[in-house]
């Protein structure tokens, strides 16, 4: 029924005993749809130089012809058949215990302790467990004079799996010399990238995360060669006592795929064995099950990622101590619930769905979990061996899921590690490396030095510290059109949520959006938004440098200009402005608005070339949402944002209806365009509702921005808004940055270039006109407010960067041009443009250095009011403070009645959006214009305490306020003159009939006090604006709400005292849109952030690897990568390749003579040659193994020195990282460690591979190694081997294999790289490797 030694396929000769010959071993190969790969896989089994014993093959219903290249090969008594939906370890129990053990006198050589010993040719190893564990076996291996029991192993092979010509030979060198050891593993590299490590052993997390311990794509360059117990290898080549695995069971059938041998092996360590790995015994895995190669048949579900995940947690709950049962399943769920949030951030919600199914598959059938514990106690000891060693280190798996973090979203693809199957782990160097270091890091220095980003970043940060060197320091930050921020970031979030504003005499209106956005910013900065807003100003001029100089790059191929470019757009005289009035809107305009121009120009299609859009490609809609996403938070900010937005989005609506582009032209654009440009300035409308429907039905607001409204300084004039100067104080002279306009005129001249300049002229234009009317224009906020000029900054600011693009498109490439032109009177104006342009932001920048960013804005206690109002103002009274700004002739400008220390960020648009009351406009009124009657009386109504007058205070108003009755004046100070109400006030009052109002304590909103009796009729007065919402109640029974003075807010008071309280009834509707707000929030960013990458083609060579590429293959016909690229591609079906109209497998290869065994197979997979298509890499075609009698292989291969095992003199067991005494035995020393010697051969040129920067690196030379010199293997002959393992001459053919075809060629896009994140085919744009190795 099987393989055995007296079978022709490929067993020693019966004349003599093959290497370590008490070691019996039975190879159990399991297929399952695994045509593509067995006959790579059988090559490798049946090529081995020592031999096995036995081969058995378990085939699960496969669909291909894997049960005819299984029964070719090996006979057909020698497979077994097994039902489609057979597991892995379910083939496997049921394979080993329909076969007999092995015995001795079925053997073709007789078993004695004078064994042959290929290293020493000893009869055995006279030394004890290099593990120092030493158990039955090792006692009757290694005991003086005692006979050598036969052992049994299992060889264990996916078909997907090929071992090198020596794995088994080195597998078993090891368990020869570790008699501990029930389990040796091999070391695992892709299949594909022939240098890439998969595993070198492998743990798990208590998150049940898969561990090996390795870097992202870490190549193999024996850093990892050192053989060392591990809690479990791999299943795909691992090597297990069959006494062992028949003691415990086998394989878990509630494991039919995924976390098998990490179960299995785990209960082999807590059963008192050891799991070692031999590094030296290589494998090549395709893993194609878990990279979505084939399909997953034999579990419940077909997602590798859910099989995986309740594996997961069935091995941690199953296996693991009870003490930490609680514990892990906290652990369990709360990294699901974290994993979940990442696929869904990360636009995967079929992974997150199967974090919980996988998990909900576990704990929903608990029963099996007990049992399964049951189970493994009965075969646990005392002496087990599963300690916290075998297990990632604390925080190890925290630390490489930040590295995964940030790796998605920096777009990182060296070093950092794999999300599903791989982590990484940090060593120093050693003293050797330090040398090599130190000058790798000057190295680096250097490159960053010649990038002109981090040094336009770093001169622009030291220009800004020092210009604005009056505004560091300690204090608040606040001046011109900036309040003071409050002092805590939840103060701010309260602020933000609550629909009562307590400004003035209070409003409903809500709080203006942009608190949200500085509340999260002070939330990151540790609760301190005055440190976000200092950095947001501070940081404001490098950020928007180094951003235009980032977007810049597809537009821009000289690193100088956009250089220039990007330092005069930081520079322009509204960005200097803004820092210098604490305009927080224009700030963070600066700095959002290159990225933003760059989404939207994308997303309506101007970064595609016609020739592009002709064959169908746009851009996709992550342009869009990520324009989307910018605009609503510039709006935020400046409504104005939106407004030219929807402009632009209009113009490039009617532009593209008129002349077409990349989605049509007339109707085909509204239905293709118009849902994107929808999308853009519909998003900040829908996100920030109803503060953003306020902007439509008062279109003033469109033009005032964050802070207080109006100018700070001199106001604009004509020619300097032409000029791009918004005026104000701190603004750089717009005559010092005419060299850009300029630039921008003469970019005109160039013809090559004519409609880009055009473009961005428009936009100009469209800005610098909107900036004309915006800097003439008297606005008034609010109902009855005064008319303030409005700030022209951001719509200057737009026109400098639409200018500065038409400057850069037209100087870069202009001075070959120039050069190319006979000598005339464009030589002049070149030079003249040029050095004006150029000393422009130079001149800039030295005129902010005199003259500074200080002036309004500086720093300072954060109190608008003295410091004894400020304090009287925070007691139980709640007074308040009338604030006037008179003219010279004794008129009121403008008035605000201050709570507290005074009015805090946010607090101007509130009031504006609540507008004044027009009994207190009355009342300021009267009270200036000394119209007579108790006015103490009516400010106190108000509880407004004291009377401040900024300077300058007119005569006629001093006069005014000192005849007022109930006035008494405080002091005259330098910047104000304070009077004081002679009465006591409070917030809160009982008026009786009769009698004399009763002060209530009281907070900022709330009142909560014990009021005594009284008399009937008594009204509790708030001096709060009345609004519905207000409740109160005594001893729990419900007022009755009046409106007093027909504006502030009362309650009928019964006669009996009580405990009053006071509140404001937040409506469910609104905290109910606050939480929607932020959900909308959530999603528009969530869609403007790019994808998570897909890993599962990690294993695929690197893109310029054409010979690695080579040997790829195309999906397997119904597996999920197969469905999902017929998915993305309607013209491939999913049985293909990818390719329209391409057999997905490519023509067998003619067997060569001597083949007849895979000759037959590889018949049937012949099929008619198909055309290659183009820039396909032709495939060789691949060589076929030949059944042989009595024969040992070696494999020309190996003369790769890439390949060859390194020279290591006298190799042991221990490692810098073994400090056991148990490790320092002289069986480190063992000859059996010293390297066989191969053959030499001629050595291949190595292959470089990359570093985590991108640079090429040349792999390690390592010392020639030792060569084999055995004669029983170097008198064989070297048949053609499955697969060519020296990494350096293109790989064979396979049958049901095809090359890969290459990507478009580059610049299909026009200005963007094809690779461009924000742009997509209307065919799906892949990966080489995607079509043939996917």
């Amino acid at each position: 029924m099987t393989a055995t030694a007296t079978s022709p396929y490929g067993q020693p000769a019966p004349q003599r005993p093959p290497a370590y010959p008490r070691h019996l071993v039975t190879a159990v190969l399991v297929s399952h749809d695994g045509a593509r790969w067995l006959p790579q896989a059988l090559n490798g089994l049946l090529g081995q130089e020592r031999q096995v014993q036995r081969v058995l093959a378990a085939d699960t219903g496969s669909a291909d012809q894997s049960l005819q290249l299984l029964s070719d090969a090996l006979g057909p008594d020698a497979v077994h058949q097994f039902g489609r939906r057979t597991g892995f370890g379910t083939a496997v129990n049921e394979t080993v215990r329909a076969t007999s053990p092995l015995r001795p006198h079925d053997l073709p050589y007789a078993i004695s302790a004078s064994g042959y010993d290929p290293v020493g040719g000893a009869a055995h190893d006279q030394f004890g467990d290099p593990l120092g564990h030493h158990d039955e076996l090792a006692d009757e291996q290694f005991g003086a004079g005692t006979s050598v029991e036969p052992v049994e192993w299992l060889w264990l092979l996916h078909d997907d799996c090929e071992p090198r010509p020596d794995a088994l030979l080195k597998l078993l060198q090891v368990a020869e010399t570790t008699p501990s050891a029930a389990v040796v593993g091999p070391k695992l590299r892709s299949w594909y990238d022939r240098r890439q490590l998969l595993e070198v052993g492998v743990s798990i997390a208590r998150s049940g995360r898969r561990w090996t311990g390795l870097d992202r794509r870490e190549q193999d360059q024996g850093q990892r060669d050192q053989v060392r117990p591990v809690l479990s290898v791999s299943s795909a080549g691992m090597l297990i006592r069959r006494d062992v695995f028949e003691e415990l069971g086998g394989f878990d059938p509630v494991l039919p795929l995924m976390r098998d041998d990490v179960d299995l092996c785990w209960r082999v360590a807590a059963a008192g064995h050891r799991t070692v790995v031999a590094p030296d015994a290589v494998l090549r895995h395709a893993e194609a099950a878990s990279r979505e190669r084939r399909p997953v048949d034999c579990a419940r579900s077909d997602r590798p990622h859910r099989v995986d995940k309740s594996g997961a947690v069935y091995t941690l709950l199953v296996n693991s101590r009870t003490a930490l049962l609680p514990y892990l399943l906290l652990r369990i769920t709360l990294s699901t619930v974290l994993r979940a949030l990442g696929y869904l951030l990360g636009k995967t919600p079929g992974q997150a769905v199967d974090e919980f199914a996988g998990l909900a598959q576990v704990l929903l059938r608990f029963g099996r979990i007990l049992g399964g514990r049951v189970r493994r106690g009965r075969t646990r000891r005392p002496d087990a061996l599963d300690d916290r060693s075998l297990f990632p280190a604390p925080g190890a798996t925290t630390r490489a899921a930040v590295e995964n973090l940030v790796a998605e979203f920096a777009g990182k693809t060296g070093n950092e590690a794999q999300s599903s199957r791989h982590g990484s782990v940090e060593s120093g160097p050693v003293d050797d490396d330090s040398e090599f270091l130190e000058i790798e890091q000057f190295a680096r220095i250097k490159r960053i030095a010649r990038k002109p980003a981090p040094v336009l970043f770093a001169g622009l940060l030291v220009l800004t510290l020092i210009a604005c060197r009056g505004l560091l320091g300690s204090g608040t930050l606040y001046g011109g059109a900036l309040l003071p921020t409050p002092g805590g970031a939840m103060e701010l979030w309260r602020q933000y949520a609550a629909s009562w504003q307590a400004t003035g005499v209070g409003s409903s209106g809500g709080a203006p959006p942009y608190l949200g956005v500085l509340a999260a910013l002070g939330t990151i900065t540790l609760g301190n938004p005055g440190l976000a807003v200092t950095l947001l100003l501070l940081l404001s001029v490098p950020l928007s440098g180094v951003s235009a100089y980032l977007v810049s790059r597809p537009l821009i191929d000289s690193r100088l200009v956009r250089a220039w470019a990007s330092a005069g757009y930081a520079l322009l005289p509204a960005a200097t402005g803004a820092l210098a009035q604490g305009r927080l809107g224009t700030a963070v305009l600066a700095m959002l608005l290159p990225p933003l121009a760059r989404a939207a120009a994308i997303a309506v299609g101007l970064g595609i070339r016609s020739e592009t859009a002709a064959k169908g490609g746009r851009p996709g809609w992550r342009s869009a949402w990520v324009a989307a996403l910018l605009l609503t938070l510039t709006t935020a900010f400046v409504p104005l944002a939106w407004l030219l937005g929807l402009l632009l989005a209009l113009g490039a609506l009617l532009a593209a209806f008129l002349r077409g582009g990349a989605f049509g032209q007339g109707p085909d654009v509204l239905r293709s365009l118009g849902p994107r440009c929808l999308a853009i300035v519909g998003t900040p409308l829908l996100v920030l509702a109803p503060w953003s429907l306020g902007l439509l039905t008062h279109p003033a607001r469109l033009l005032l921005e964050a802070g207080i409204p109006g100018a700070v300084g001199a106001t604009a004039t004509p020619t300097g808004l032409l000029l791009l100067d918004p005026g104000g104080s701190g603004a750089v002279p717009g005559i010092l940055v005419v060299g850009i306009v300029l630039a921008a005129l003469a970019a005109l001249l160039r013809a090559d270039r004519r409609r880009a300049v055009a473009v961005a002229w428009g936009a100009a234009s469209v800005a610098i006109l909107g900036a004309v009317l915006v800097g003439t224009t008297k606005v008034v906020p609010g109902p009855g407010a005064q008319a303030v000029s409005a700030w022209a900054g951001p719509a200057t600011l737009i026109a400098g960067i639409a200018l500065l693009s038409a400057a850069a498109i037209g100087a870069d490439g202009a001075r070959a041009r120039v050069a190319g032109i006979d000598f005339g009177w464009r030589q002049p104006v070149a030079a003249l443009v040029l050095v004006t342009a150029g000393l422009a932001p130079v001149a800039a920048a030295g005129w902010w250095l005199l003259n500074g960013a200080g002036g309004p804005l500086h720093r300072g206690n954060g109190q608008l009011v003295p410091a004894f109002i400020a304090e009287q103002a925070d007691t139980v009274d709640q007074i308040r403070t009338l604030v006037l700004s008179t003219s010279n002739n004794g008129g009121v400008v403008s008035y605000s009645l201050a709570r507290g220390a005074g009015p805090t960020v946010g607090s101007a648009e509130t009031t504006i959006a609540a507008g004044p009351s027009s009994n207190l406009n009355a009342l300021v009124a009267n009270l200036v214009a000394g119209a007579g009657g108790d006015q103490a009386d009516a400010l106190a109504g108000y509880a407004i305490q004291y009377v401040l007058v900024q300077a300058p205070v007119s005569t006629k108003v001093n006069d005014t306020l000192n005849a007022t009755a109930g006035l008494t004046r405080v002091n005259q100070q330098q910047d104000a003159s304070i009077w004081r109400i002679t009465a006591n006030v409070s917030r809160a009052v009982i008026q009786t009939p009769g009698a004399a109002d009763t002060a209530v304590p009281a907070g900022a909103v709330a009142v909560d006090a014990t009021i005594p009796a009284g008399a009937e009729g008594r009204v509790l007065r708030i001096a709060d604006a009345a609004d519905p919402a207000w409740r109160a109640t005594v001893d729990g029974k419900a007022l009755t709400a009046v409106t007093v003075d027909g504006w502030a807010q009362g309650f009928q008071l019964p006669a009996a005292g009580g405990r009053l309280a006071v509140s404001y009834h937040e409506s469910p509707v609104h905290l109910a849109w606050i939480a929607g707000q932020g959900f909308l929030a959530l999603v528009v960013l969530v869609l403007a952030l790019p994808g998570r990458r897909d890993h599962n083609d990690d294993d695929l060579p690197d893109e310029g690897d054409v010979d690695q590429q080579a040997a790829a293959e195309p999906p397997l016909p119904g597996s999920r990568r197969a469905r999902r690229l017929a998915a993305e591609d309607p013209g491939a079906d999913a049985g293909t390749d990818g390719r329209a109209g391409e057999p997905a497998e490519a023509p067998a290869a003619a067997a060569p003579a001597g083949a007849p065994a895979f000759a037959e197979a590889a018949a049937f997979q012949q099929q008619p040659a198909a055309e290659p298509p183009p820039y396909q890499q032709p495939v060789p075609e691949q060589p076929v193994y030949a059944a042989y009698p009595g024969q040992q292989y070696q494999d020309p291969a190996y003369g790769d020195p890439a390949y060859q095992d390194p020279g290591y003199a006298a190799q042991g067991y221990p490692d810098a990282g073994y400090q056991d005494p148990a490790y320092q035995g002289p069986g480190y020393h063992d000859p059996a460690y010293q390297g066989q010697p191969y053959p030499p051969y001629p050595e291949q040129p190595p292959q470089p591979y990359y570093d985590e920067q991108g640079y090429p690196v040349q792999p390690q030379q390592y010392a020639d190694p030792q060569q084999y010199a055995d004669p029983q293997y170097a008198q064989q002959p070297a048949p053609p081997h499955g697969y060519d393992w020296n990494g350096g001459a293109a790989p064979a053919a396979v049958p049901n294999q095809a090359g890969a075809a290459h990507d478009a060629p580059a610049g299909a896009y026009g200005s963007l790289p094809p690779d461009d994140p924000w742009l997509q085919a209307q065919q799906p744009v892949r990966h080489p490797n995607d079509e043939a190795g996917s």
